[in-house]
Formats: C-alpha cells, structure tokens, sequence
C-alpha cells in the first residue's frame, strides 16, 4: 500500500489530498493524521463530517486493489505564532500528513453507520424543494385588462369621455349606423383590451413564474452562503441552474425593489379610489 500526498496553500489555507493504493488482494484500514498546525476541516455531509473523520484526521478502509482519495483543509496560524516543530504547507507534502496501515480490515469495519451523524447524513437537509411548495402570494394566471396597468383610467377617459350615446332610428331615417360611424359600448371596450396588454403583456402573465425563478435564485444563494464545499456541491447539483445563475442576484434586488415600490403605489391608489358602483351599474 502506498500513498500520494499534495499540499497547496492559499490565504492562510492549506488544502490536502491524499490518494491511498491499496494493491493487496484484502481490504486494509489506514490511519491518516495531520501533521500541520491547525485544526483539521473535514468534508460535511448536512452540515455532519464524512464518516471516518475527527479532529486529527482520518481513519477507514480502503478496498483491495482500489484507490481512495481524501482531502481536507487546515486553516494555518500565522507565521509568527507557529511552533518551531510546526511543519509548513509549503515544505515537503509527505511531512504534512502521516499514513499508517493498520491490518486488514475484519468485518465490522463493514458494519452500516447508526450513529445520529450517519443518520443526518443519509436524510439529508429538512427543508423541502422550493419547487414543492406552494405559492399563495402569486396572483391568479388571468388578470382583468382594467386593473393591469396605471394609464388604464386615463387612457378609457380619453376613448370616452361621455357617455355614447345610442343611435336615433327617426333621425337616421330609420338606417342603422355602421361601426365607424357610431361605435357601441362592446366595440370601445374590444379596442381597450386588444391595445393596453400590448404595453403590459411582457410583464403581467410571466409575473408569477418570474417571481417563482427568482425565488429558487435567492433559495440557492442562501443554501450557498457560508456552505462547505460538500454541501455547496449537493446544493448545486439538485438546482437546476449552476452557479451561473447566480450572476442575476443584483439585477433580481432592483427589480423586486421597483415591484414592490409600484405595488405600494398601487394599494394606496387603490385605497384612494372609492366610486359609487352601484351608480355606475344602474348607468350602464
């Protein structure tokens, strides 16, 4: 059995790899133990270490004529606090990390793990899926043409202003008039709708799905910030984007700000308007 070892150091960080051969024809138990100063930082699996590690380093199987590969990370104290027995990162890799055989491996090495650790592990985060969950707050998918947008009174004042009034058969002679010459109260109303979703139809419909991607967005990132690496790569393998879609977070915070500005103008616009409907109905 023999071993590589790799050290590289970064901003006051030494990453360590260690890949462990074991060209026996039986599975054999090694002994990994750092030798570097600092604590050691083992993968995490749900926020738990991978089984087999603790705060010196490694211990587990390696299976006959296989290869395991390690890795961890130590965060170094500063040049000035180290002992002189320290052994630096940037030295010779086989001085950072002892490996030690200890025999073959007898069959309870095999044994599955009850521990708590190895049940957080294996369920996994508590949270569900964004995509699982319901959202209330969206709005129905059909939205009435009238309520979408904030031009919508101005622009029906100025298609009519007064009431039309309904054509006189005594004083047309008893003809009917046509469309372009006197419009009834369903061809004002087919103009408003078929012309104000123009200016809105890009933003209305894909509203929800919108607010749900940038939901799933923001779900990510906090799943990310402050992550392990094994628990930043489970992150990014269930999402359906990768870390490119983190790229949008500052242009998703300006546009949920100027959403949730207009919504506020239009609740209180909202609250301000108060017609006497009941009036209008009998009118129309």
């Amino acid at each position: 059995m023999h071993s590589d070892i790799d050290v590289s150091a970064d901003d006051g960080v030494a990453l360590v790899s260690v890949r462990v051969d074991n060209d026996a024809p039986v599975d054999r138990r090694v002994r990994l133990r750092n030798r570097l100063d600092g604590p050691v930082l083992p993968p995490r699996r749900a926020g738990v270490p991978e089984p087999g590690w603790d705060n010196e380093g490694f211990e587990g199987v390696v299976p006959a004529g296989s290869t395991v590969a390690l890795g961890y990370a130590v965060p170094l104290s500063p040049p000035g606090d180290r002992d002189a027995e320290a052994v630096d990162a940037d030295g010779l890799p086989e001085h950072a990390v002892d490996v030690e055989t200890l025999g073959r491996a007898d069959e309870s090495d095999e044994a599955a793990d009850s521990t708590p650790e190895g049940a957080i592990r294996s369920l996994g985060s508590a949270r569900p899926p964004a995509d699982a969950v319901p959202v209330s707050a969206d709005p129905p998918p059909t939205v009435s043409a009238p309520e979408t947008p904030e031009s919508a009174p101005d622009t029906a004042g100025d298609e009519r202003p007064d009431p039309l009034p309904r054509p006189d058969p005594d004083a047309a002679g008893g003809e009917r008039s046509t469309p372009s010459e006197q419009p009834t109260d369903a061809d004002v109303s087919a103009a408003v709708e078929t012309r104000e979703p123009r200016d809105h139809e890009t933003q209305r419909p894909s509203e929800p799905a919108s607010l749900a991607a940038v939901e799933r967005r923001i779900d990510l990132a906090e799943r990310l910030d402050g992550a392990s690496v094994a628990d930043a790569a489970a992150a990014l393998s269930e999402a359906e984007r990768g870390v490119e879609a983190l790229e949008s977070l500052d242009a998703d915070r300006e546009r949920l700000r100027r959403l949730a500005a207009r919504a506020t103008a239009l609740a209180d616009r909202a609250a301000d308007a108060d017609p006497d409907v009941d009036a209008l109905r009998r009118l129309a």
